[in-house]
């Protein structure tokens, strides 16, 4: 039996309503329900369109309610197996529910899966969002959006909700939550349209952009999660610091062994990639150590410091 998965739609009563529910018409995953979750009350979704052979439920009381409050209410709602988000004025592109599904398959277990997401923003320009998971980074900022994510219900079980008490960002908050109890599985396709400039959260982009309501709310998590990342980067570094010990003395097999471990705990960790890598080029296995290289590249791509080393692979490789 296929798995039922919930779409969770937080709606305030948009024209774009309707384009956001044809777009979950068209998607090919057969066992999918609707959840509209009334967020400016339920007088003001009288009529809530179908979505092609997906039924869709109304929920939410006469009261507005909050992005965090709306959120909770869908997962209370939510009947699935796995749940995903849909804002009213963003787009599900074709095969992205069934693309979802089929990575919780490939996944290892993880009872996270996302892919990229396309940005689209009013002045026509489009740009990739998203990057492969690294758990040191999630805590320092957000990069994905609750659409491009499918999980399970297992994590609303564990206690995974929406914080009350942040306006703004709550998505990231968590997935920082959902991080403490799984591992995160990614593919990079782009099956899911948001249009990053057209609400009024501040924390998108273009116009949607308040620079200072999102760095109060910023702050909020980075103090609600300080104790546990400040422990994450001491014992990663500690471990690290007895991993290049080892490679100094030419101990590369007990350096990689400890990276290794590292990064079974703080998934993908850019420092622990970095080291490993450099383990790697040590031991002539530069193909190896390039790959590495990227993936930590990738997950803190603004480090310029691994970008260096990714270089010196290339031009070594290139020399060889």
């Amino acid at each position: 039996m296929l798995p039922l998965v919930s779409i969770i739609v937080r709606s305030m009563a948009r024209t774009s309503l309707a384009g956001a529910l044809a777009s979950v018409a068209v998607q090919d995953y057969p066992c999918v329900e609707v959840v509209v979750v009334a967020a400016c009350g339920r007088a003001n979704h009288s009529a809530v369109g179908p979505a092609g052979t997906h039924p869709v439920r109304l929920v939410g009381g006469e009261r507005r309610l909050t992005r965090p409050e709306a959120a909770n209410a869908g997962l209370d709602a939510a009947e699935g197996d796995w749940i995903t988000f849909l804002d009213d004025d963003d787009l599900l592109l074709e095969h992205h529910v069934a693309g979802l599904v089929e990575m919780t398959q490939r996944a290892d277990g993880a009872k996270l899966v996302y892919t990229l997401g396309r940005a689209r923003f009013t002045n026509g320009s489009e740009q990739a969002v998203g990057q492969p998971f690294a758990l040191h980074e999630i805590f320092e900022r957000n990069f994905i959006h609750l659409s491009m994510a499918l999980f399970s219900r297992d994590l609303v079980a564990a206690g995974c909700r929406f914080d009350d008490s942040l306006e703004i960002l709550q998505d990231w908050d968590f997935f920082i939550q959902c991080a403490q109890h799984t591992r995160f599985h990614f593919e990079p396709r782009q099956t899911f349209q948001w249009n990053a400039d057209v609400g009024n959260s501040g924390s998108g982009g273009g116009a949607n952009q308040d620079v200072a309501r999102f760095a109060t709310f910023r702050e909020r998590i980075y103090a609600k999660w300080a104790a546990r990342y400040d422990a994450l980067v001491e014992r990663v570094t500690a471990d690290l610091g007895r991993a290049a010990q080892l490679a100094k003395a030419g101990d590369l097999s007990g350096a990689e062994a400890l990276c290794r471990d590292v990064l079974a705990t703080s998934q993908n960790d850019p420092f622990a990639l970095n080291l490993l890598a450099m383990v790697q080029r040590n031991a002539g296995r530069l193909d190896e150590a390039r790959a590495t290289q990227a993936l930590a590249c990738a997950v803190r791509p603004h480090d310029a410091a691994l970008a260096q080393n990714l270089a010196r692979l290339d031009n070594m490789r290139s020399n060889s």
